[in-house]
């Protein structure tokens, strides 16, 4: 399960021309048409690609998700977690908290 643009995306492309049969790659609803090139990109090595559109800053979404893959793939050999959350802070200083997270 890996993100459909940046690392995750060549990472995918990388495993797919190494030779991994299947692939699914994650995004944001509004990533749609970065998914769909990734996995056009990804089936022309020869890999089956599945899309799973997920956030993962919604609980119980990682859950899902691992539900997913394994019904659709039957199992997962390879995990590749490269999923991160990215806020723009306008002030770093000023906005930020002091409260461990």
């Amino acid at each position: 399960m890996i993100s459909s643009s940046g690392i995750g995306r060549a990472t995918a492309i990388l495993f797919a021309m190494e030779g991994v049969s299947e692939i699914m790659i994650t995004y944001l609803p509004e990533e749609k048409k970065d998914a769909e090139s990734a996995k056009a990109k990804i089936e022309k090595f020869g890999a089956k690609c599945y899309t799973y559109p997920v956030d993962l800053t919604e609980q119980g979404s990682s859950k899902k998700l691992a539900d997913e893959a394994v019904k659709t793939m039957g199992n997962v050999n390879i995990l590749f977690n490269n999923h991160a959350y990215q806020e723009v802070i306008q002030d770093p200083i000023k906005d930020l908290s002091e409260e461990v997270s």
